[in-house]
């Protein structure tokens, strides 16, 4: 069910009215079945990859509390330090077991329908390579709706219960709506279990207040999304369908407005996501913050898709990091290589490894791996030149603040995003780095001068109404400046009449020029098929 479809709202419409009739202490059962008959509207069979994952993992916490409740009883009746310390590995131990029992079916799962095919195809090319004349028929299984979202919601949740940072429910209807709940099952964000519990049931009433709210992030989501995103996509899809027309300049003009459509699509469906979630009183955690205002790629992951960031960075990245068998290592790289350079090898290869894994978890091609693999070799190679970094401000102390300087530094990487991005939109790794060569080597400024983009399914009407709505949402990024919700600013600066024209507009603008209609095929949010 598309969010931006007329059965979408429907659907809310008729959810509200069920919520609101409910008893408080029983609206998180309505928001539940909710979530279940949207789940099931794109499709009854995928509930039950979802359904599997809610059972497996709502038996192994509840195995993993006994184990915890039963040392805490041992515990509590001895005091010897000792036999405390050896009950608490014992306990921690078979937890972890448990865990790890969980983490092999809703991981499992995963693999199975998103990568199964991915390894026959590789396979088949190693035996053709070899000589072998044989292949393997593919398993062609459908990929459940949001599945990667939220296998690792629940895996965050299993790792907090193991870790005792996270109480487990007791009760399976509850979990199955932490697992399920409706808005962020398509596309995020990952939402940690503790902070979301806060709100999801709490039962609040629909009130002015959060509808209001909720009801301007939402409008913005469609505005995003319709306006601007939907609007280009056809262009884009003209420049990536037939590379080989469109190089050189094309390229560039093409991986700068793939980063539109990419940023308002994404944020566009975060924002409705959150902007509904907030009507029913549910707090989601924020996916973004002004991205392209980064000066560096690792402060550019620091606030895009944020949630994805952080999770890989607390579930991967730091226990790895720390693992035993890392330290080791480190010692090993530290004797060998010297005390510098030495140390921070077990760093970079964890940090390699963690981008390996986010290439791959946003999809089962070698342009992902590629893509992730980019982000790593980048943030490593910029962590080997802080020295030097540091060196330089040292010496030009007014850099920091020089806005030529920091002008210089959002330019340079919001380009160099965009190249590592052009891995999502080309196919094939050799294509893409053949695209990223002909900068260089076929650049053709004449030709893309000559041609324009004239030629590429989209009308001039169509480029001015997206830049219209463009300097919209840059003026509504301004608004929010300083981790200050828009909203709140729109409210204090702004009396009634000009909040409600700001909301007109949107709505005028949507309505007006946004990609809709009769004969119009929707599409669906980009990162729904993740």
């Amino acid at each position: 069910m598309l969010f931006t479809s007329a059965n979408f709202l429907l659907f809310l419409l008729g959810l509200f009215a069920l919520y609101q009739i409910v008893p408080q202490k029983y609206r998180w059962a309505a928001l539940l079945l909710g979530s279940m008959a949207f789940y099931a509207f794109a499709g009854p069979a995928f509930l039950i990859y979802i359904c599997t994952t809610i059972i497996v993992t709502y038996f192994c916490t509840m195995r993993m509390r006994r184990v915890w409740e039963k040392c805490d009883v041992l515990i509590a009746a001895t005091n010897d330090r000792e036999e405390r310390r050896q009950l608490k590995q014992a306990a921690k131990a078979a937890s972890r077991r448990w865990m790890i029992t969980a983490l092999v079916v809703i991981v499992g799962l995963l693999a199975m329908v998103k990568y199964t095919d991915f390894v026959i195809a590789n396979t088949n090319a190693l035996l053709v390579w070899v000589g072998v004349d044989r292949s393997f028929g593919f398993m062609r299984f459908a990929l459940p709706m949001g599945i990667s979202f939220y296998t690792f919601q629940t895996i965050g949740y299993l790792v907090d219960v193991h870790r005792q940072k996270s109480k487990s429910l007791t009760n399976p209807l509850k979990l199955a709506l932490f697992v399920s709940f409706f808005p962020q099952v398509v596309q995020g964000p990952i939402s940690r279990f503790e902070p979301l519990a806060e709100t999801l049931y709490s039962g609040e009433s629909l009130n002015r207040t959060h509808l209001s709210r909720g009801g301007m992030r939402v409008l913005i989501g469609f505005f995003k999304k319709l306006v601007i995103a939907d609007r280009l996509w056809p262009a884009l899809a003209v420049l990536t369908t037939y590379p080989e027309e469109y190089r050189g300049a094309f390229y560039l003009f093409s991986i700068g407005l793939y980063a539109v459509i990419l940023f308002m699509d994404f944020t566009g469906g975060i924002d409705i996501t959150i902007g509904v979630a907030e009507m029913f009183g549910v707090k989601l955690p924020e996916n973004f913050n002004r991205p392209f205002y980064s000066r560096s790629i690792q402060e550019y992951w620091t606030r895009w898709h944020i949630t994805m960031y952080t999770w890989f960075r607390d579930y991967l990245f730091y226990p790895m990091t720390l693992s035993k068998g890392m330290l080791r290592a480190t010692k090993f790289a530290r004797r060998t290589l010297g005390d510098g350079f030495g140390k921070r090898i077990p760093v970079h290869l964890s940090l390699l490894w963690v981008w390996f894994l986010t290439g791959l978890w946003h999809g089962a091609t070698w342009n992902f791996i590629a893509w992730g693999l980019a982000n790593g070799i980048v943030i490593m190679l910029a962590q080997e030149f802080t020295p030097l970094k540091n060196k330089f401000h040292t010496r030009f102390d007014t850099a920091k603040t020089n806005r030529i300087f920091i002008a210089a530094q959002i330019f340079w990487t919001f380009w160099l995003m965009n190249m590592i991005r052009s891995f999502d939109i080309y196919v094939g790794v050799r294509n893409t780095f053949g695209m990223m060569a002909s900068v260089f080597t076929d650049f053709g400024l004449r030709d893309f001068l000559t041609r324009g983009v004239s030629e590429l399914t989209l009308y001039t009407s169509d480029y001015l109404a997206a830049g219209a709505g463009i300097l919209v949402i840059f003026w509504i990024s301004y608004l929010g400046r300083g981790d200050v919700d828009f909203r709140d600013r729109l409210s204090t600066r702004f009396s009634w009449p000009a909040r409600y024209a700001v909301v007109g507009l949107l709505l005028f603008m949507t309505l007006v020029l946004g990609a809709y209609g009769y004969d119009y095929e929707a599409r669906q949010f980009i990162y729904n098929q993740f």
